[in-house]
């Protein structure tokens, strides 16, 4: 059993993480760190008897951890990812997983020197209509893959928990982008995941309220060696949505929100893949993948690799777009 600390206990941890490591006889959550008495006080009343810190200081004083599972807003994940990799723990950390291209290096340096993992949490791979999909696509039900089409489409940004920063996904200081950096990330593992391959070219288009904004609508073109991604991602829509289209020479896989449709057969699934903004169950999922990961680290290299990718693309759409 891996014993963790959540660093932020704020809406995903509490309602995404938290349920799931509840129930996992891998992993075990001992303790929360967050710098507000609010959120540490909200972790003693749902998790009876946790360590709760203010500090990572006073985390590795208090408890002995094997790893730390990071959900604070996006411009805090570099400081205490490194601090955790010095002390000798692993790292899970919510996407995006770092916002600047300098500093993520540094963290794969960090983590090779430390022999630890670094895991993105890619839970989106995790969601049952898209893994029954990948494995219709690794099965060769389509053949080679040629095309892939994703739309987001959401009203608004997501709700957070920060009462000093309430609306903190449209602050680039803190979120480091708009629409693309946090819904768009999901595409770009997505399409990378399914194609297998880099992508060599990067077209963008997005859409500023302002000039001074970060950007809440985003159509972006990746170029595989194989093929083509087209993603378009919204906080604009009338509705939330999510589809998804895999084109390939023999056929196609789509997704739309909670019915696969494959040839003339569709599978309706319980949920629609754009309720809810947690997803519990797909981490879940994931879990026992990010356990195999902390025991064998060179095994997170590839999740860390797509993290990089999706880095890589979004910086070079705002450049495209600047």
């Amino acid at each position: 059993m891996l014993h963790g600390a959540i660093i932020g206990f704020g809406e995903v941890a509490r309602n995404g993480h938290w349920p799931a490591y509840a129930d996992s006889r891998e992993a075990k959550i001992v303790a929360v760190v967050d710098r507000t008495e609010e959120r540490r006080k909200a972790a003693r009343e749902l998790l009876p008897g946790i360590a709760t810190f203010a500090t990572i200081e006073e985390l590795a004083s208090g408890v002995e951890v094997d790893f730390v599972d990071i959900c604070t807003p996006p411009a805090l994940h570099g400081e205490p990812m490194l601090d955790a990799l010095a002390r000798g723990w692993n790292v899970l950390c919510e996407k995006p997983l770092l916002l600047d291209l300098v500093e993520l290096e540094k963290a794969r340096g960090a983590a090779r020197e430390a022999g630890r993992a670094i895991v993105p949490v890619h839970n989106w791979k995790y969601a049952p209509i898209v893994k029954r999909a990948t494995e219709m696509l690794r099965s060769d039900t389509i053949g080679p893959l040629r095309e892939v089409e994703i739309e987001t489409l959401r009203i608004q940004d997501c709700a957070v928990a920060d009462p000093d920063h309430p609306n903190w996904r449209r602050d680039p200081a803190i979120a480091g982008g708009g629409v693309l950096m946090d819904h768009g990330w999901h595409a770009i593992y997505l399409a990378r995941h399914w194609f297998g391959e880099e992508p060599v070219e990067v077209r963008a288009s997005l859409h500023r309220a302002a000039l001074e904004e970060v950007e809440d609508e985003a159509t972006l073109t990746l170029v595989f060696p194989s093929g083509q991604a087209k993603i378009f991602i919204t906080w604009r829509a009338d509705r939330r949505r999510n589809t998804m289209r895999l084109s390939g020479e023999e056929g196609e896989i789509a997704i739309d929100d909670d019915t696969l449709k494959v040839g003339g057969d569709s599978i309706h699934l319980e949920r629609a893949l754009s309720a809810g903004s947690h997803h519990a169950d797909w981490f879940a999922a994931m879990l026992p993948d990010i356990v195999a990961d902390f025991q064998r680290p060179e095994r997170a290299l590839e999740s860390f690799n797509e993290a990089a990718t999706c880095l890589s693309v979004i910086r070079q759409a705002y450049q495209l777009a600047s």
